[in-house]
């Protein structure tokens, strides 16, 4: 065997360290759907801010959320501590995250809210949030450099994400078959997990999970600066990963802000709707495994394609169970377009810690905090995009959210549902057509990136 060869058999991470790296998603469940899902209602409510206030805040702070992102990328990227230049931001991260949420999790019951500390403590979680998913994705490219292997740690990152939102929604109800849990103690429930947990799960990955990627110091060291990201950003080839990115992010945003109606509307249930999404969210870790599956047998373009087609398919023939069939025939479909849930997030993120590889034997920097961040950028536009596009679609066919059972609108409810996340993920398809980053491709790129190491730690030698 080759002396690459071998590299590349030690490179599989070990299980302690790839379930130490991947356990630290689970706490960080607790900020992106109760923020969303959770918090608006009860300031809005209970709080006495009102509806409009609370849209306009929430509104302001997504805003921040996307402004911020290539913001900390760069931050990341460019200012390295020999503490470990990964870990070091993902400790920046803890007080921010867990100390904002101790107030804004847990507002005086019963008290008038504050819109202005609200709006800041939003900002101030968001940008934790940021820290941390940046510095964390970045961390895990520098941990796998194995075309599969990167497959494979962002496939279990994500199967422990899926799971952590499922906990998170079942661990009010859980914490109920003990005591009263109203809306202040559900959330109240959602800040303690996170509070508790981040700090336990972030000292297991730092004490289990080496920081690979070595601080940059002294008088040669070379770091992504404004011009390098600006550079960085001509690639066609990076750019269609952004692309895909977005427009997952629209396809099943749709899917989600419409799904309510149809469940209700169209197939009839009423008090039933959380407990098909829990299908749907455990379908998503049961598909995650076939589509790493082809990954590892093709390519991870081709994987992903195969997975967008899967999803393409299974929106149309939704069609006629939503027409015709009965609930447990849609259950069953929401259950299918389950498995191809998880495959974007997966396989992009594996995808893009492949395009670092490639713009670090280009330039010679490491911008995997900037690309990161900016695909985060990214899903969150296509998110946002989604619901502006499918409301404005049901409210020009006159679509009444008050009446979501009306039958006059609901072959136009249903085409926005299935048809136009269909040609979305048809798009997806399309855009990786003869994507050039290979498997071939990047293990020319590792070879390169590892004979400069060496020459690096050779040329550090002759100097100490």
């Amino acid at each position: 065997m080759s002396a690459d060869g071998a590299e590349t058999r030690r490179e599989k991470l070990p299980l302690s360290q790839l379930v130490a790296y991947c356990g630290l998603t689970f706490p960080v469940v607790a900020v992106g759907m109760p923020v969303t899902t959770f918090l608006p209602p009860l300031y809005a409510g209970s709080g006495g801010l009102g509806l409009a206030a609370i849209g306009i805040i929430f509104m302001i702070a997504r805003v921040w959320d996307v402004v911020s992102d290539p913001i900390v990328g760069v931050l990341v990227d460019r200012y390295h501590w020999r503490q470990g230049p990964r870990k070091t931001w993902i400790a920046v991260s803890v007080p921010l995250l867990c100390i904002t949420a101790f107030f804004l999790y847990m507002p005086g019951r019963g008290e008038q809210a504050s819109a202005v500390v609200l709006l800041a403590q939003l900002l101030l979680i968001y940008t934790g949030w940021t820290f941390l998913q940046t510095a964390h994705q970045a961390w895990g490219a520098d941990l796998a450099p194995d075309y599969d292997e990167r497959s494979r740690l962002f496939g279990v990152r994500e199967v422990v994400n899926v799971f952590g939102s499922v906990f998170i929604l079942a661990l009010p109800a859980l914490v109920g078959l003990w005591m009263p849990v109203d809306e202040y103690a559900e959330v109240a429930i959602m800040g303690w997990f996170l509070i508790v947990m981040l700090p336990i799960t972030i000292l297991i990955a730092f004490t289990r999970v080496p920081d690979k990627l070595k601080a940059k110091t002294g008088p040669d060291a070379r770091t992504a600066g404004l011009r390098d990201i600006v550079s960085s950003l001509w690639d066609r080839t990076l750019w269609r990963v952004f692309l895909v990115e977005i427009a997952t992010g629209v396809g099943v945003g749709i899917t989600s802000a419409t799904f309510v109606f149809i469940a209700r509307g169209v197939i009839g249930f009423e008090g039933a709707v959380s407990t098909i999404l829990l299908v749907y969210f455990l379908a998503s870790i049961a598909g995650i495994p076939i589509w790493l599956w082809f990954s590892r047998r093709l390519e991870k373009h081709s994987a992903l394609q195969i997975a967008c087609a899967f999803s393409l398919v299974g929106n149309l023939v939704q069609i006629p169970v939503i027409l015709y069939g009965t609930q447990t025939m849609f259950i069953v479909m929401v259950a299918v377009l389950g498995l191809g849930f998880g495959a974007p997030q997966a396989l992009l993120r594996s995808m893009m810690a492949d395009q670092v590889d490639r713009e670090e034997v280009r330039s010679g920097t490491n911008k995997a905090g900037f690309y990161f961040a900016f695909m985060g950028t990214s899903y969150k536009l296509g998110q946002a995009a989604a619901v502006a596009i499918a409301f404005l679609l049901l409210a020009a066919i006159g679509f009444d959210p008050e009446q979501p059972g009306d039958p006059e609108h609901h072959i136009g409810l249903i085409a926005v549902n299935t048809i136009l996340p269909a040609l979305i993920f048809a798009l997806c398809v399309a855009l990786f057509h003869n994507y050039p980053l290979t498997r071939a491709r990047h293990a020319e790129d590792q070879k390169i990136l590892r004979a400069r190491s060496r020459e690096q730690g050779s040329v550090r030698g002759t100097l100490a």
